[in-house]
């Protein structure tokens, strides 16, 4: 499984107008997700009840349900076309906001996740190949670097907005009805203004080309592969970190007696600095090299979690929290540049979707075992676990993770 980098192909400023709409796309999903941010977890804790180890169930759903999804989605639109499947995923967002507003119990909370997972999986994921689809070799970090850096400044925007919204005994109710209104908005551009890509990735629309066989991207992707497993470990290790983010954080910080409104913007400032600084980070990888960024990346995820159990007080979790952002800044748009540099294109929804199954699989992973950790040894002790994993996993890609991309140099 060889690079392709073909000498003639797209150009982002030939397809500047799909991207665009794309990018805007994405901006969408990742207000589907934001507003679950710090919702749930405190949803779970205050409306249902629901103690801390058992309240991460839900982002196992989630994340068991998008890994999963991942693999079909990105075999399925190297056979079909990236437009069908990204509107499957704007169509499961139906049953998670019905769900989440008119059934008020903890299984709901739960299904509706699974929905999420398939929500993400899907459309996340073709936004992602779609916008790779468009652009020339040389430009793909920056392409990714915009995907992630929309998507997650719509998580953080959703995040705030959804703490602002649920304050006042509304926990339950108004920050759902933002998520129907951001999911009816996604499904119309969907059918309306996105188009197909392949054509522009050398694929025919009406004829799929001819692919590798999925056993040999699948062993390719999880082990066979030195830069695809590494890279596979690094989003792995990713996920795991998002997760004690997404679930453990709101609970940590609520037991230091931190407001809703407190720590609404403590997590949108988290998810902010990862959204809006990837418009440089995806970009900057196109010029260094991917490697350096991964690695920095996630010592500062490690850092930052271990100063955020370290440090106190409103100020000290914020610095805590923009550490974290931008770690995952520097490692989220380049991991997906980088397995883009060593994916052909007539798979590269298959290998991305790979890649993706194993990198959200951190989050089912990581639901149950950031869960069983706290059982055993807390709420503190899993956190500051969980920060020498990443920092471990960083010295691992410092030593296994080889530099995918060809930096640009005169010709020979």
């Amino acid at each position: 499984m060889a690079t392709s980098d073909q000498t003639v192909g797209p150009t982002l400023r030939a397809n500047r107008w799909p991207f665009i709409w794309l990018a805007i796309n994405v901006l969408l999903v990742g207000a589907t997700l934001g507003v679950e941010r710090t919702v749930v977890p405190l949803l779970g804790h205050h409306v249902y009840h629901i103690g801390p180890a058992v309240a991460l169930t839900f982002i196992t759903s989630f994340g068991f349900t998008k890994a999963l999804i991942n693999v079909g989605a990105g075999r399925w639109s190297d056979r079909v076309g990236r437009r069908p499947i990204l509107r499957v995923g704007w169509a499961a967002g139906i049953p998670l906001v019905v769900l989440l507003i008119t059934v008020h119990h903890w299984w709901a909370v739960i299904v509706a996740n699974v929905f999420l997972g398939a929500n993400q999986g899907f459309a996340w994921t073709m936004t992602v190949t779609a916008q790779l689809d468009l652009v020339e070799p040389g430009k793909r970090g920056l392409a990714m670097g915009v995907n992630e850096a929309m998507g997650y400044l719509g998580v953080a925007g959703a995040t705030v907005a959804a703490g602002l919204l649920g304050t006042h005994g509304h926990l339950a109710t108004r920050p759902f009805i933002f998520t129907a209104g951001v999911v009816v908005v996604g499904l119309a551009m969907s059918l309306v203004v996105i188009r197909e890509t392949r054509p522009q990735a050398g694929q025919s629309p009406a004829v799929p080309a001819a692919q590798t066989p999925f056993a040999a991207i699948f062993h390719d992707a999880t082990w066979r592969h030195p830069a695809l497993a590494a890279l596979t470990a690094g989003g792995f290790l990713n996920k795991v970190v998002d997760t004690a983010a997404w679930g453990v954080l709101p609970l940590y910080l609520a037991r230091q007696h931190e407001s809703l409104a407190t720590i609404s913007l403590i997590a949108g400032l988290y998810g902010g600095i990862w959204g809006f600084a990837q418009f440089g980070t995806g970009l900057l990888s196109d010029y260094t090299g991917r490697k350096p960024l991964i690695v920095v990346g996630l010592v500062l995820l490690g850092g930052g979690l271990a100063a955020m159990v370290s440090l106190h007080g409103t100020v000290g979790w914020s610095l805590a929290a923009a550490v974290m952002g931008l770690g995952m800044a520097l490692v989220y748009p380049v991991l997906n540049a980088a397995v883009a540099d060593v994916a052909t294109p007539q798979d590269r929804g298959a290998i991305l979707g790979v890649y993706r199954l194993w990198r959200d699989g951190g989050y089912a992973v990581g639901g149950l075992g950031i869960g069983l950790l706290m059982a055993a040894v807390g709420m503190r002790w899993s956190l500051g676990i969980v920060s020498g994993l990443v920092l471990v996993g960083a010295l691992f890609l410092s030593m296994r993770l080889p530099e995918t991309h060809r930096k640009p140099g005169p010709p020979p």
